[in-house]
């Protein structure tokens, strides 16, 4: 097989070059000029590459016309441009009746200097027939093609986690919505779109030419979130709050009920929190082991969190009675009236009023109107608000200082620890009375005796038991309290307890630090 047939298709019944008869140096010369201003206007891209071709060919030519007595063949000349992506040819003639070239001999000249791949089949015989002194292209290289980027766009805002239970609870502004954003399971979180590879290029001589390095795409996904089978998206494995954490979209696993709640029958016990997207209303009883977000407001009903916080956006508007909210840790809502609430932590609002509040922290109405009126409170911290009470004079009752329910039991413990004691008394009485009959005692009086003899046993007791339940709580309620109560205005009638202490105010007041000092509680 022949040289040209390894790169283009039979040429065999091309022409041999005719022999030319010796040229005078000056038109040698001239000849090369001409046909590199030729070449540079067909191909100004390669200018370079010509202009260098043809220094060398002069330079070759002088060596050439040294030989001026012996017979020169024609031969063909190539060059590659600098990147080597192209090549070029120029046919020589011969000189002193030398023989001339081949298609067939150019071929294989090309092909022993290196020239491999890209070869311009269709235009070399054409190229080629043209004659001698004249500069053509040979060969093309392939140039790599780069590829395209991986994009992901994203069709949710980042949102860092969102703590319901806040360390700043006097900063908190209800104003501002919570920054939760619930999803579905299957929700497209965002779109992706794959990478796309390049193809490698390849020089005038072979050489492979990688193409260029494709971004890495860097998909955003967390905690419960996949990446759907096709590629194509980032999705929501579960139902739940999405945020970003690390840099990642993550789900925290909730139960969502996108409208209103209302007059659900039995409890709705949730296992983790729960996002609800309107208003929970119509004596509806929920329980959650997690926290609970009501974006709406709450009416008639029984909220639960028997682990986390409990945040009403848009308040606690209930019923004396029927209406009920507890929390193992906050309880915060804009407006709080007619609720019952008890928290492990603090109870942050904007208004209290007609309501009953008991927390292990601090309750806390400093932002907006910042008032409370006609309540009950037991804060085991501090009671921190704008105003207390109004022109109406609705009463309020405050107790800070010990646990919230300290005085409560305190009470109760109280009260039964007496009726104990007077039915030891009445048993006591009863047994003297049958002992004094001595032998004329019935069998049935001993009887009686013995039972009397038995409950009197258990009532000491259980005497005993209160008495101790109650030198716990004198202790409790006896120890140097650090709460307070602060407001700017206070409006009568309020009655205070801070441990065993207690003070009625009954005069307008402004600017109060109300605390307890060794046996008295100052307003200042």
């Amino acid at each position: 097989m022949s040289i040209f047939d390894r790169f283009i298709s039979s040429a065999t019944d091309e022409p041999e070059k005719k022999s030319f008869s010796p040229t005078p140096y000056r038109r040698l010369f001239s000849e090369l000029d001409t046909a590199a201003e030729d070449a540079r206007e067909e191909y100004p891209d390669d200018s370079k590459t010509i202009d260098d071709f043809v220094g060398a060919l002069k330079e070759f030519c002088k060596g050439r016309r040294k030989k001026s007595s012996e017979p020169v063949s024609a031969e063909a000349r190539f060059i590659l441009s600098e990147d080597r992506m192209r090549a070029y040819a120029c046919l020589l003639p011969p000189e002193n009746n030398g023989d001339g070239i081949t298609l067939e001999e150019f071929l294989e000249d090309m092909h022993y200097e290196g020239i491999q791949y890209g070869i311009l089949q269709e235009s070399i015989p054409q190229e080629f027939a043209r004659g001698y002194f004249r500069i053509f292209p040979v060969a093309k290289g392939r140039p790599p093609q780069a590829g395209e980027d991986g994009k992901v766009t994203e069709l949710f805002q980042r949102h860092g986690i969102f703590h319901l239970e806040t360390q700043d609870e006097a900063q908190l502004d209800f104003k501002q919505s919570v920054q939760l954003q619930p999803v579905r399971k299957g929700a497209v979180i965002c779109l992706i779109c794959p990478p796309k590879p390049g193809a490698d290029g390849m020089d005038v001589a072979g050489q492979a030419l990688p193409s260029p390095q494709i971004g890495r795409i860097d998909i955003p996904q967390g905690v419960n979130t996949a990446v759907s089978r096709d590629g194509q998206a980032l999705i929501a494995s579960v139902d739940g709050i999405l945020y970003i954490d690390n840099d990642r979209f993550c789900i925290h696993e909730q139960k969502i009920i996108d409208g209103d709640l209302t007059q659900c029958q039995g409890t709705l016990q949730i296992s983790g929190s729960l996002y609800v997207g309107g208003n929970v209303d119509g004596g509806t009883d929920i329980e959650a082991s997690g926290d609970i977000v009501i974006n709406g407001r709450i009416g008639q009903a029984r909220v639960r969190s028997l682990g986390g916080t409990i945040r009403v956006q848009q308040g606690i508007h209930g019923s004396e009675g029927k209406t009920f909210l507890s929390a193992a840790r906050q309880v915060q809502s804009p407006v709080v009236e007619w609720a019952e609430i008890n928290a492990g932590g603090s109870v942050i609002a904007e208004m209290i009023s007609n309501s009953t509040i008991c927390c292990g922290g601090t309750v806390y109405a400093t932002t907006g109107r910042g008032m409370i009126a006609g309540s009950l409170i037991h804060a085991e911290d501090s009671i921190l608000c704008i105003r207390i009470g109004n022109l109406a004079g609705d009463r309020s009752r405050f107790s800070v200082g010990y646990p919230p329910h300290s005085p409560d039991e305190w009470n109760r413990v109280r009260t039964e620890l007496a009726q104990v004691q007077s039915t030891i008394s009445k048993l006591w009485a009863t047994i003297s009375n049958l002992r004094k009959k001595g032998s004329r005692m019935s069998d049935s009086e001993r009887s009686i005796l013995d039972q009397l003899v038995v409950q009197r046993e258990l009532y000491n007791e259980r005497r005993e038991s209160l008495t101790a339940e109650l030198n716990g709580l004198n202790e409790v309620m006896s120890k140097r309290s650090k709460g307070k109560i602060q407001c700017e205005k206070l409006y009568p009638v309020l009655d205070i307890q801070i441990g065993r202490l207690a003070e009625e105010i009954t005069a307008p007041a402004e600017n109060c630090n109300i605390h307890a000092v060794e046996n008295r509680i100052f307003l200042k």
